[in-house]
Protein backbone atom coordinates (compact mmCIF):
# COMPACT_ATOMS: atom_id res chain seq x y z
CA UNK A 1 0.00 0.00 0.00
CA UNK A 2 1.45 3.67 -1.12
CA UNK A 3 1.82 6.35 1.41
CA UNK A 4 -0.98 8.09 -0.03
CA UNK A 5 -3.33 5.24 0.24
CA UNK A 6 -2.71 5.59 3.44
CA UNK A 7 -3.37 8.89 4.08
CA UNK A 8 -6.62 8.40 2.08
CA UNK A 9 -7.75 5.43 4.53
CA UNK A 10 -7.06 8.18 7.59
CA UNK A 11 -9.11 10.80 5.82
CA UNK A 12 -11.89 7.92 4.64
CA UNK A 13 -12.17 7.18 8.77
CA UNK A 14 -13.41 10.50 9.29
CA UNK A 15 -15.72 10.40 6.20
CA UNK A 16 -17.13 7.28 6.71
CA UNK A 17 -17.71 8.76 10.53
CA UNK A 18 -19.75 11.74 9.21
CA UNK A 19 -21.53 9.86 6.82
CA UNK A 20 -23.28 6.97 9.62
CA UNK A 21 -24.08 9.86 11.75
CA UNK A 22 -26.72 11.49 8.62
CA UNK A 23 -27.73 7.83 7.50
CA UNK A 24 -28.54 6.91 11.03
CA UNK A 25 -30.32 10.29 11.73
CA UNK A 26 -32.28 9.97 8.56
CA UNK A 27 -32.92 6.13 9.28
CA UNK A 28 -34.36 6.80 12.27
CA UNK A 29 -36.57 9.68 11.11
CA UNK A 30 -37.66 7.80 7.80
CA UNK A 31 -37.01 10.94 5.44
CA UNK A 32 -33.65 12.72 4.52
CA UNK A 33 -33.92 16.97 4.24
CA UNK A 34 -31.99 18.89 2.51
CA UNK A 35 -28.54 19.34 4.57
CA UNK A 36 -28.12 16.08 5.46
CA UNK A 37 -28.69 15.23 1.79
CA UNK A 38 -26.26 17.51 0.52
CA UNK A 39 -23.54 16.66 3.22
CA UNK A 40 -24.10 12.98 1.82
CA UNK A 41 -23.56 13.65 -1.50
CA UNK A 42 -20.71 16.08 -0.48
CA UNK A 43 -19.05 12.83 1.57
CA UNK A 44 -20.15 10.60 -1.64
CA UNK A 45 -18.46 12.83 -4.07
CA UNK A 46 -15.31 13.14 -2.32
CA UNK A 47 -14.55 9.59 -1.69
CA UNK A 48 -15.16 8.79 -4.90
CA UNK A 49 -12.56 11.48 -6.47
CA UNK A 50 -9.83 11.10 -3.28
CA UNK A 51 -9.98 7.19 -3.75
CA UNK A 52 -9.60 7.29 -7.22
CA UNK A 53 -6.94 9.69 -7.46
CA UNK A 54 -5.12 6.77 -4.73
CA UNK A 55 -5.83 3.83 -7.01
CA UNK A 56 -8.79 2.75 -4.74
CA UNK A 57 -10.81 2.50 -8.27
CA UNK A 58 -13.28 -0.03 -6.76
CA UNK A 59 -14.27 1.70 -3.84
CA UNK A 60 -14.45 4.84 -6.48
CA UNK A 61 -16.85 3.10 -8.38
CA UNK A 62 -19.07 1.99 -6.21
CA UNK A 63 -19.27 5.31 -4.28
CA UNK A 64 -19.93 6.62 -7.91
CA UNK A 65 -22.93 4.43 -8.36
CA UNK A 66 -24.55 5.44 -5.46
CA UNK A 67 -24.09 9.36 -5.52
CA UNK A 68 -25.93 8.84 -8.80
CA UNK A 69 -28.91 7.75 -6.05
CA UNK A 70 -28.57 10.89 -3.90
CA UNK A 71 -28.50 13.16 -7.32
CA UNK A 72 -31.41 12.53 -8.36
CA UNK A 73 -32.73 13.05 -5.17
CA UNK A 74 -31.07 16.35 -4.92
CA UNK A 75 -31.98 17.22 -8.60
CA UNK A 76 -35.90 16.37 -7.59
CA UNK A 77 -35.99 13.84 -10.26
CA UNK A 78 -37.31 11.32 -7.85
CA UNK A 79 -38.91 11.36 -4.32
CA UNK A 80 -37.65 10.24 -1.03
CA UNK A 81 -39.12 6.41 -0.31
CA UNK A 82 -39.61 4.79 2.58
CA UNK A 83 -36.10 2.67 3.14
CA UNK A 84 -33.94 5.00 1.36
CA UNK A 85 -31.94 5.78 4.83
CA UNK A 86 -31.64 2.07 5.54
CA UNK A 87 -30.21 1.46 2.16
CA UNK A 88 -28.13 3.64 2.14
CA UNK A 89 -26.72 2.78 5.34
CA UNK A 90 -25.98 -0.69 4.58
CA UNK A 91 -24.02 1.02 1.57
CA UNK A 92 -21.54 2.44 3.64
CA UNK A 93 -21.44 -0.81 5.27
CA UNK A 94 -20.56 -1.96 1.81
CA UNK A 95 -17.98 0.37 0.56
CA UNK A 96 -16.25 0.31 3.90
CA UNK A 97 -15.59 -3.94 3.43
CA UNK A 98 -14.72 -2.98 -0.59
CA UNK A 99 -12.42 -0.43 1.62
CA UNK A 100 -10.92 -2.88 3.40
CA UNK A 101 -10.23 -5.75 0.95
CA UNK A 102 -8.93 -2.88 -1.64
CA UNK A 103 -6.52 -1.38 0.42
CA UNK A 104 -5.27 -5.73 1.31
CA UNK A 105 -5.34 -6.17 -2.09
CA UNK A 106 -8.23 -9.02 -1.67
CA UNK A 107 -10.66 -8.31 -4.27
CA UNK A 108 -11.23 -8.69 -7.70
CA UNK A 109 -13.75 -7.93 -10.56
CA UNK A 110 -16.10 -10.88 -9.98
CA UNK A 111 -16.01 -10.00 -6.12
CA UNK A 112 -16.87 -6.43 -6.47
CA UNK A 113 -20.05 -7.26 -9.02
CA UNK A 114 -21.05 -8.99 -6.82
CA UNK A 115 -21.29 -6.08 -4.67
CA UNK A 116 -22.59 -3.74 -7.28
CA UNK A 117 -25.43 -6.13 -8.00
CA UNK A 118 -26.60 -4.95 -4.68
CA UNK A 119 -26.33 -0.93 -5.24
CA UNK A 120 -27.94 -1.12 -8.55
CA UNK A 121 -30.81 -3.28 -7.73
CA UNK A 122 -31.63 -0.94 -5.45
CA UNK A 123 -31.26 2.19 -7.57
CA UNK A 124 -33.37 0.67 -9.87
CA UNK A 125 -35.91 0.05 -7.28
CA UNK A 126 -35.83 3.92 -6.32
CA UNK A 127 -34.92 5.10 -9.15
CA UNK A 128 -37.29 4.26 -11.72
CA UNK A 129 -40.11 7.35 -11.33
CA UNK A 130 -39.70 10.72 -11.64
CA UNK A 131 -41.23 13.36 -9.59
CA UNK A 132 -43.98 15.53 -10.02
CA UNK A 133 -41.27 18.67 -9.53
CA UNK A 134 -39.12 17.27 -12.13
CA UNK A 135 -41.62 16.93 -14.85
CA UNK A 136 -42.45 20.82 -14.31
CA UNK A 137 -38.96 21.99 -14.10
CA UNK A 138 -38.49 19.68 -17.44
CA UNK A 139 -40.83 21.49 -19.73
CA UNK A 140 -38.97 23.51 -22.32
CA UNK A 141 -39.98 26.75 -23.36
CA UNK A 142 -41.39 25.47 -26.60
CA UNK A 143 -44.05 23.52 -24.59
CA UNK A 144 -42.32 20.11 -25.24
CA UNK A 145 -42.92 17.68 -22.46
CA UNK A 146 -39.62 15.94 -21.95
CA UNK A 147 -41.51 12.79 -20.05
CA UNK A 148 -44.47 11.18 -21.27
CA UNK A 149 -48.15 11.89 -19.58
CA UNK A 150 -47.89 8.70 -18.27
CA UNK A 151 -45.16 9.58 -16.35
CA UNK A 152 -46.57 12.54 -15.02
CA UNK A 153 -49.66 10.68 -14.05
CA UNK A 154 -47.53 8.47 -12.49
CA UNK A 155 -45.55 10.58 -10.46
CA UNK A 156 -48.40 13.06 -9.46
CA UNK A 157 -50.18 9.48 -8.01
CA UNK A 158 -46.57 9.05 -5.78
CA UNK A 159 -47.14 11.89 -4.79
CA UNK A 160 -50.26 12.20 -3.28
CA UNK A 161 -49.55 9.09 -1.41
CA UNK A 162 -46.08 9.49 0.07
CA UNK A 163 -46.11 12.21 3.36
CA UNK A 164 -42.27 12.41 2.78
CA UNK A 165 -40.77 15.53 2.27
CA UNK A 166 -38.81 16.13 -0.90
CA UNK A 167 -35.17 17.02 0.20
CA UNK A 168 -33.73 19.71 -1.88
CA UNK A 169 -31.11 22.07 -1.79
CA UNK A 170 -30.53 25.17 -3.71
CA UNK A 171 -27.53 26.13 -5.86
CA UNK A 172 -25.93 22.88 -5.13
CA UNK A 173 -23.26 22.96 -8.22
CA UNK A 174 -20.73 25.10 -6.16
CA UNK A 175 -20.29 23.17 -3.45
CA UNK A 176 -20.10 19.49 -4.71
CA UNK A 177 -17.41 20.68 -7.20
CA UNK A 178 -15.37 23.16 -4.89
CA UNK A 179 -12.44 21.77 -3.13
CA UNK A 180 -12.10 21.42 0.58
CA UNK A 181 -9.55 22.97 2.07
CA UNK A 182 -7.91 21.47 5.03
CA UNK A 183 -6.74 23.14 8.22
CA UNK A 184 -5.13 20.68 10.16
CA UNK A 185 -2.61 17.72 9.30
CA UNK A 186 -2.64 14.26 10.43
CA UNK A 187 0.86 13.69 13.32
CA UNK A 188 1.58 10.30 14.13
CA UNK A 189 1.01 10.11 17.89
CA UNK A 190 4.31 8.72 18.97
CA UNK A 191 5.99 12.14 17.58
CA UNK A 192 3.73 14.02 19.94
CA UNK A 193 4.82 11.62 23.07
CA UNK A 194 8.02 12.47 21.79
CA UNK A 195 7.81 16.04 22.20
CA UNK A 196 5.88 15.52 25.26
CA UNK A 197 8.78 13.73 26.99
CA UNK A 198 11.07 16.75 25.40
CA UNK A 199 8.89 19.04 27.31
CA UNK A 200 9.02 16.79 30.59
CA UNK A 201 12.94 16.99 30.54
CA UNK A 202 12.75 20.31 30.51
CA UNK A 203 10.82 20.50 33.52
CA UNK A 204 13.21 17.99 35.30
CA UNK A 205 16.03 20.33 33.91
CA UNK A 206 14.22 23.75 35.33
CA UNK A 207 13.39 22.19 38.97
CA UNK A 208 17.57 20.98 38.82
CA UNK A 209 18.78 24.22 37.96
CA UNK A 210 16.11 25.53 40.99
CA UNK A 211 17.91 23.42 43.19
CA UNK A 212 21.18 24.74 42.66
CA UNK A 213 19.60 28.01 42.64
CA UNK A 214 18.45 27.55 46.36
CA UNK A 215 22.60 26.96 47.38
CA UNK A 216 23.63 29.99 45.47
CA UNK A 217 24.56 33.22 48.30
CA UNK A 218 22.07 35.46 48.47
CA UNK A 219 22.37 38.88 46.80
CA UNK A 220 21.23 40.26 43.37
CA UNK A 221 22.68 37.47 41.34
CA UNK A 222 20.72 34.56 43.30
CA UNK A 223 17.39 36.91 43.05
CA UNK A 224 18.26 37.29 39.56
CA UNK A 225 18.63 34.19 38.48
CA UNK A 226 15.48 33.12 40.62
CA UNK A 227 13.20 35.42 38.51
CA UNK A 228 14.52 33.87 35.71
CA UNK A 229 13.72 30.70 35.93
CA UNK A 230 10.39 31.21 37.58
CA UNK A 231 9.91 32.99 33.85
CA UNK A 232 11.45 29.78 32.07
CA UNK A 233 9.01 27.56 34.52
CA UNK A 234 5.79 29.49 33.40
CA UNK A 235 7.33 29.07 29.33
CA UNK A 236 7.38 25.40 30.24
CA UNK A 237 3.75 24.95 31.45
CA UNK A 238 2.45 26.96 28.74
CA UNK A 239 4.72 24.76 26.27
CA UNK A 240 3.36 22.02 27.98
CA UNK A 241 -0.87 22.91 27.89
CA UNK A 242 0.30 23.46 24.07
CA UNK A 243 1.30 20.20 23.58
CA UNK A 244 -1.37 18.65 25.81
CA UNK A 245 -3.99 19.87 23.36
CA UNK A 246 -2.75 18.45 20.57
CA UNK A 247 -3.83 15.27 22.19
CA UNK A 248 -6.95 16.10 23.70
CA UNK A 249 -9.75 14.45 21.01
CA UNK A 250 -13.59 14.80 21.81
CA UNK A 251 -15.50 11.93 22.53
CA UNK A 252 -17.46 12.06 19.03
CA UNK A 253 -14.91 9.81 17.63
CA UNK A 254 -16.38 6.79 19.77
CA UNK A 255 -19.50 8.42 19.67
CA UNK A 256 -19.93 8.23 15.94
CA UNK A 257 -19.47 4.54 15.93
CA UNK A 258 -21.78 3.84 18.33
CA UNK A 259 -25.10 4.46 16.61
CA UNK A 260 -24.64 1.74 13.70
CA UNK A 261 -23.10 -0.77 16.10
CA UNK A 262 -26.35 -0.36 18.25
CA UNK A 263 -28.39 -0.14 15.08
CA UNK A 264 -26.75 -3.19 13.28
CA UNK A 265 -26.97 -5.70 16.16
CA UNK A 266 -30.99 -4.37 17.68
CA UNK A 267 -31.96 -5.54 13.98
CA UNK A 268 -29.70 -9.22 14.01
CA UNK A 269 -32.00 -9.37 16.90
CA UNK A 270 -35.07 -8.31 16.13
CA UNK A 271 -35.45 -5.32 18.87
CA UNK A 272 -36.76 -2.18 18.34
CA UNK A 273 -33.69 0.32 20.31
CA UNK A 274 -33.82 4.01 20.52
CA UNK A 275 -29.72 5.30 20.59
CA UNK A 276 -29.38 8.75 22.48
CA UNK A 277 -25.79 10.25 23.41
CA UNK A 278 -24.49 13.54 24.42
CA UNK A 279 -21.32 15.11 25.68
CA UNK A 280 -19.42 14.19 22.68
CA UNK A 281 -17.59 17.66 22.60
CA UNK A 282 -16.20 16.34 25.93
CA UNK A 283 -12.24 16.29 24.93
CA UNK A 284 -10.04 13.31 26.48
CA UNK A 285 -6.57 12.45 25.79
CA UNK A 286 -5.94 10.08 22.54
CA UNK A 287 -4.67 7.28 24.26
CA UNK A 288 -7.86 7.33 26.59
CA UNK A 289 -9.70 7.09 23.57
CA UNK A 290 -8.22 4.28 22.23
CA UNK A 291 -8.45 2.15 25.50
CA UNK A 292 -12.35 2.85 25.82
CA UNK A 293 -13.56 1.57 22.76
CA UNK A 294 -13.40 -2.18 23.83
CA UNK A 295 -15.44 -1.18 27.32
CA UNK A 296 -17.98 0.91 25.69
CA UNK A 297 -18.67 -1.83 22.55
CA UNK A 298 -18.74 -4.95 25.42
CA UNK A 299 -21.38 -2.70 27.34
CA UNK A 300 -23.66 -1.79 24.91
CA UNK A 301 -23.73 -5.73 23.27
CA UNK A 302 -24.77 -6.55 26.84
CA UNK A 303 -27.94 -3.96 27.30
CA UNK A 304 -28.87 -4.81 23.41
CA UNK A 305 -28.09 -8.55 23.87
CA UNK A 306 -29.96 -9.32 27.16
CA UNK A 307 -30.42 -6.07 28.84
CA UNK A 308 -32.85 -4.66 26.67
CA UNK A 309 -36.23 -6.84 25.88
CA UNK A 310 -38.23 -7.55 23.09
CA UNK A 311 -40.70 -6.04 21.47
CA UNK A 312 -43.31 -8.69 23.01
CA UNK A 313 -42.26 -8.67 26.50
CA UNK A 314 -41.84 -4.70 26.45
CA UNK A 315 -45.70 -4.68 25.54
CA UNK A 316 -46.69 -6.60 27.89
CA UNK A 317 -44.63 -5.11 30.84
CA UNK A 318 -46.65 -1.68 29.55
CA UNK A 319 -43.57 -0.53 28.58
CA UNK A 320 -42.82 1.23 24.88
CA UNK A 321 -41.84 -0.94 21.93
CA UNK A 322 -38.73 0.57 21.75
CA UNK A 323 -36.39 0.42 23.85
CA UNK A 324 -33.95 3.73 24.96
CA UNK A 325 -30.31 3.69 25.52
CA UNK A 326 -28.34 6.41 26.40
CA UNK A 327 -24.83 7.25 26.57
CA UNK A 328 -23.33 10.72 28.23
CA UNK A 329 -20.35 12.45 29.40
CA UNK A 330 -19.22 15.84 31.21
CA UNK A 331 -16.00 17.04 32.47
CA UNK A 332 -16.21 17.32 36.53
CA UNK A 333 -13.32 17.99 38.59
CA UNK A 334 -10.62 16.84 36.54
CA UNK A 335 -12.09 13.73 35.29
CA UNK A 336 -14.41 12.47 32.77
CA UNK A 337 -17.70 10.66 33.95
CA UNK A 338 -19.22 8.41 31.12
CA UNK A 339 -22.65 6.71 31.97
CA UNK A 340 -24.27 4.14 29.97
CA UNK A 341 -28.11 3.37 30.83
CA UNK A 342 -30.85 1.57 29.19
CA UNK A 343 -34.64 1.14 30.23
CA UNK A 344 -34.80 -2.47 30.05
CA UNK A 345 -35.07 -5.61 32.34
CA UNK A 346 -32.49 -4.39 35.12
CA UNK A 347 -29.78 -7.40 36.51
CA UNK A 348 -31.24 -9.97 39.11
CA UNK A 349 -28.90 -9.88 41.86
CA UNK A 350 -29.87 -12.69 43.61
CA UNK A 351 -28.82 -14.41 39.86
CA UNK A 352 -25.71 -13.01 40.07
CA UNK A 353 -24.94 -14.01 43.48
CA UNK A 354 -26.39 -17.72 42.62
CA UNK A 355 -23.73 -18.21 39.91
CA UNK A 356 -21.05 -16.94 41.31
CA UNK A 357 -21.22 -19.10 44.11
CA UNK A 358 -22.13 -22.30 41.75
CA UNK A 359 -18.66 -21.28 39.78
CA UNK A 360 -17.01 -20.93 42.95
CA UNK A 361 -16.18 -17.40 42.42
CA UNK A 362 -17.11 -16.80 45.62
CA UNK A 363 -18.28 -18.91 48.97
CA UNK A 364 -21.93 -19.12 50.01
CA UNK A 365 -20.16 -17.53 53.51
CA UNK A 366 -19.26 -14.24 51.35
CA UNK A 367 -21.91 -13.82 49.93
CA UNK A 368 -23.86 -13.56 52.80
CA UNK A 369 -21.63 -10.88 53.69
CA UNK A 370 -22.35 -8.24 50.60
CA UNK A 371 -24.53 -5.83 50.11
CA UNK A 372 -26.64 -5.44 47.53
CA UNK A 373 -24.37 -2.86 45.63
CA UNK A 374 -21.58 -5.59 45.98
CA UNK A 375 -23.79 -8.30 45.21
CA UNK A 376 -24.33 -6.59 41.61
CA UNK A 377 -20.70 -5.64 40.97
CA UNK A 378 -19.74 -9.50 40.99
CA UNK A 379 -21.21 -9.20 37.62
CA UNK A 380 -17.35 -8.15 36.79
CA UNK A 381 -15.72 -11.33 37.79
CA UNK A 382 -14.28 -13.49 34.99
CA UNK A 383 -16.08 -15.96 33.82
CA UNK A 384 -19.81 -14.99 35.64
CA UNK A 385 -22.39 -14.34 33.32
CA UNK A 386 -26.37 -14.98 34.33
CA UNK A 387 -27.22 -15.53 30.96
CA UNK A 388 -28.81 -19.20 30.11
CA UNK A 389 -28.55 -18.85 26.57
CA UNK A 390 -24.77 -18.25 24.63
CA UNK A 391 -24.99 -16.18 21.57
CA UNK A 392 -22.15 -14.69 19.21
CA UNK A 393 -22.87 -11.61 20.65
CA UNK A 394 -22.78 -12.41 24.39
CA UNK A 395 -23.02 -14.91 27.22
CA UNK A 396 -19.77 -16.49 27.58
CA UNK A 397 -18.59 -14.89 30.73
CA UNK A 398 -15.72 -12.81 29.01
CA UNK A 399 -16.96 -8.84 28.47
CA UNK A 400 -17.65 -7.45 32.01
CA UNK A 401 -14.24 -8.73 33.54
CA UNK A 402 -12.85 -6.96 30.40
CA UNK A 403 -14.38 -3.55 30.80
CA UNK A 404 -13.03 -3.63 34.52
CA UNK A 405 -9.55 -4.38 33.51
CA UNK A 406 -9.29 -2.27 30.81
CA UNK A 407 -11.15 0.91 32.28
CA UNK A 408 -8.95 0.30 35.52
CA UNK A 409 -5.79 0.38 33.57
CA UNK A 410 -6.63 3.84 32.07
CA UNK A 411 -6.61 4.55 35.54
CA UNK A 412 -10.41 4.54 35.88
CA UNK A 413 -13.37 2.87 37.97
CA UNK A 414 -16.47 1.30 36.85
CA UNK A 415 -19.46 0.55 38.68
CA UNK A 416 -22.84 -1.07 38.26
CA UNK A 417 -26.38 0.14 38.98
CA UNK A 418 -29.52 -1.72 38.28
CA UNK A 419 -33.26 -1.77 39.21
CA UNK A 420 -35.00 -4.67 38.68
CA UNK A 421 -37.98 -4.23 35.96
CA UNK A 422 -36.63 -0.46 35.18
CA UNK A 423 -32.99 -0.82 33.85
CA UNK A 424 -29.44 -1.04 34.36
CA UNK A 425 -26.67 1.99 34.52
CA UNK A 426 -22.92 1.77 34.53
CA UNK A 427 -20.75 5.01 35.35
CA UNK A 428 -17.23 5.11 33.91
CA UNK A 429 -14.98 7.81 35.56
CA UNK A 430 -11.67 8.28 33.83
CA UNK A 431 -8.80 10.90 34.37
CA UNK A 432 -8.66 13.52 31.42
CA UNK A 433 -5.14 12.31 30.94
CA UNK A 434 -2.42 10.06 31.32
CA UNK A 435 0.10 12.69 30.35
CA UNK A 436 0.57 15.29 32.54
CA UNK A 437 -0.84 16.50 35.92
CA UNK A 438 -0.97 19.07 39.21
CA UNK A 439 0.08 17.07 41.63
CA UNK A 440 0.68 17.26 45.79
CA UNK A 441 3.38 15.81 47.62
CA UNK A 442 2.48 13.28 50.69
CA UNK A 443 4.49 10.89 52.31
CA UNK A 444 3.84 7.33 53.61
CA UNK A 445 6.79 6.25 55.79
CA UNK A 446 10.46 6.69 53.99
CA UNK A 447 8.38 7.21 50.77
CA UNK A 448 7.30 10.26 49.04
CA UNK A 449 4.34 10.09 46.29
CA UNK A 450 2.53 12.43 44.36
CA UNK A 451 -0.99 12.59 44.57
CA UNK A 452 -3.10 14.48 41.54
CA UNK A 453 -4.39 17.82 42.99
CA UNK A 454 -7.25 17.03 41.10
CA UNK A 455 -8.85 14.57 43.02
CA UNK A 456 -8.11 16.38 46.11
CA UNK A 457 -11.29 17.82 48.16
CA UNK A 458 -9.25 19.12 51.18
CA UNK A 459 -6.70 17.78 53.48
CA UNK A 460 -6.71 17.92 57.45
CA UNK A 461 -5.21 16.56 60.88
CA UNK A 462 -8.56 15.24 62.35
CA UNK A 463 -9.33 14.97 66.41
CA UNK A 464 -10.75 12.07 67.87
CA UNK A 465 -14.28 13.42 67.47
CA UNK A 466 -13.97 13.25 64.12
CA UNK A 467 -12.96 9.37 64.18
CA UNK A 468 -15.46 6.61 64.68
CA UNK A 469 -15.21 3.33 63.92
CA UNK A 470 -17.56 0.35 61.78
CA UNK A 471 -20.21 -2.10 63.32
CA UNK A 472 -17.71 -4.81 63.05
CA UNK A 473 -14.80 -2.53 63.61
CA UNK A 474 -13.13 -3.26 60.52
CA UNK A 475 -12.20 -0.30 59.35
CA UNK A 476 -12.42 3.72 60.93
CA UNK A 477 -14.54 6.46 59.62
CA UNK A 478 -14.05 10.31 59.34
CA UNK A 479 -17.47 12.69 60.16
CA UNK A 480 -16.59 15.56 58.03
CA UNK A 481 -19.35 18.29 58.08
CA UNK A 482 -22.16 15.24 58.52
CA UNK A 483 -20.38 13.09 55.89
CA UNK A 484 -19.56 9.87 56.64
CA UNK A 485 -15.93 8.75 54.66
CA UNK A 486 -14.20 5.44 54.78
CA UNK A 487 -10.31 5.54 55.84
CA UNK A 488 -7.93 4.37 54.15
CA UNK A 489 -4.83 3.29 55.73
CA UNK A 490 -2.23 3.69 53.75
CA UNK A 491 0.79 2.22 55.23
CA UNK A 492 -0.98 -0.63 55.60
CA UNK A 493 -2.61 -0.68 51.78
CA UNK A 494 1.08 -0.98 50.58
CA UNK A 495 1.84 -3.01 53.30
CA UNK A 496 5.45 -0.24 54.48
CA UNK A 497 6.61 0.80 57.52
CA UNK A 498 4.65 4.44 58.84
CA UNK A 499 5.96 7.33 60.98
CA UNK A 500 2.72 7.34 62.88
CA UNK A 501 0.14 4.87 63.59
CA UNK A 502 -2.80 6.67 65.39
CA UNK A 503 -4.34 8.53 62.76
CA UNK A 504 -4.78 11.73 64.92
CA UNK A 505 -0.58 11.91 64.54
CA UNK A 506 -1.02 12.21 60.76
CA UNK A 507 -2.44 13.64 58.18
CA UNK A 508 -6.06 12.39 56.48
CA UNK A 509 -6.29 13.69 52.90
CA UNK A 510 -9.79 13.69 51.77
CA UNK A 511 -9.89 12.68 47.59
CA UNK A 512 -13.01 11.88 45.15
CA UNK A 513 -12.83 8.40 44.19
CA UNK A 514 -15.52 7.96 41.52
CA UNK A 515 -18.55 8.78 42.43
CA UNK A 516 -17.80 9.03 46.30
CA UNK A 517 -14.95 10.27 48.30
CA UNK A 518 -12.18 8.38 50.71
CA UNK A 519 -9.88 9.74 53.21
CA UNK A 520 -6.34 8.62 52.86
CA UNK A 521 -4.13 8.35 55.87
CA UNK A 522 -0.70 9.49 54.93
CA UNK A 523 2.13 10.79 57.59
CA UNK A 524 2.70 14.48 55.51
CA UNK A 525 2.05 16.29 52.47
CA UNK A 526 4.10 18.71 51.10
CA UNK A 527 4.38 21.53 48.30
CA UNK A 528 2.33 21.65 45.17
CA UNK A 529 4.05 20.59 41.47
CA UNK A 530 3.42 20.12 37.90
CA UNK A 531 4.39 16.56 36.86
CA UNK A 532 5.01 14.71 33.64
CA UNK A 533 3.72 10.86 34.15
CA UNK A 534 5.98 8.17 32.94
CA UNK A 535 4.26 5.25 32.51
CA UNK A 536 5.31 1.95 34.25
CA UNK A 537 3.89 -0.71 32.08
CA UNK A 538 6.47 -0.31 29.22
CA UNK A 539 8.94 -2.10 31.81
CA UNK A 540 6.90 -3.71 34.73
CA UNK A 541 3.11 -4.33 34.97
CA UNK A 542 0.11 -2.52 35.76
CA UNK A 543 -0.04 -2.22 39.57
CA UNK A 544 -3.47 -1.29 41.27
CA UNK A 545 -2.91 2.00 42.46
CA UNK A 546 -0.06 3.82 41.01
CA UNK A 547 -0.74 5.83 37.63
CA UNK A 548 2.41 6.03 37.10
CA UNK A 549 5.65 7.56 37.88
CA UNK A 550 7.54 11.18 37.86
CA UNK A 551 11.34 11.98 38.29
CA UNK A 552 12.42 15.16 40.27
CA UNK A 553 14.61 17.15 40.18
CA UNK A 554 17.81 15.82 41.99
CA UNK A 555 16.92 12.89 40.06
CA UNK A 556 14.87 10.73 42.22
CA UNK A 557 11.79 8.61 40.91
CA UNK A 558 8.38 9.18 42.58
CA UNK A 559 4.93 6.89 42.18
CA UNK A 560 1.79 8.45 41.38
CA UNK A 561 -1.12 8.04 43.58
CA UNK A 562 -4.12 6.48 41.48
CA UNK A 563 -7.31 7.32 44.01
CA UNK A 564 -9.49 5.49 42.28
CA UNK A 565 -7.04 2.22 42.19
CA UNK A 566 -6.51 2.84 45.23
CA UNK A 567 -9.91 2.52 46.42
CA UNK A 568 -10.67 -0.59 43.95
CA UNK A 569 -7.93 -2.29 45.93
CA UNK A 570 -8.99 -1.61 49.38
CA UNK A 571 -11.67 -3.19 48.68
CA UNK A 572 -10.37 -6.33 47.51
CA UNK A 573 -8.33 -6.07 50.83
CA UNK A 574 -11.44 -5.54 52.66
CA UNK A 575 -12.95 -8.41 50.46
CA UNK A 576 -10.13 -11.04 51.36
CA UNK A 577 -10.52 -10.13 55.14
CA UNK A 578 -14.21 -10.83 55.27
CA UNK A 579 -16.06 -7.63 55.63
CA UNK A 580 -16.82 -4.88 52.66
CA UNK A 581 -17.64 -1.08 52.75
CA UNK A 582 -18.81 1.60 50.69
Amino acid sequence: MTEYQELFLGEAAELFSNAYERALAAEEQDSLDAESLAELFRILHTIKGSSGGVEFVYLSRYAHALESLLAKLRDNEIEYKSGMASFLVDSLDVMQEILEWEAKGEIDEKSFNTKLEYVEAQLSQFGTQPSVQAVEERIGEDGFVLFSEADIERAKGESESSDKPIAREESDEKRTTEKIQASSIRVDLDKIDLLLNRVGDLVITNAMLSRITERLPNGAPKEEIAERLESLERHIRDLQDAVMSVRMVPLEQIYAKLPKIVRNLAKKLGKQVHFKHSGGGVEIDKIMIEGLNDPLMHILRNAVDHGVESVEEREDKGKDASALITISAVQENGQIIISISDDGRGIDIEKVVQKAVQKELITAEQAERLSDDDKLNLIFLQGLTTVDRISDISGRGVGMDIVKSNIEKLGGMVRLYSAAGKGTRFSIVLPLTLAILDGLNVSIGENRYILPLSAVVESLQPTEEMIRSSSDGSHKILILRDRFIPIIIMHRLFNIAAKYTKITDGMLIVVRAGEGWAALFVDSFGAQQQVVIKSLEKNFRHVKGIGGAMVQGDGTVELILDPLGIVSKELERQLNAGSYYQ
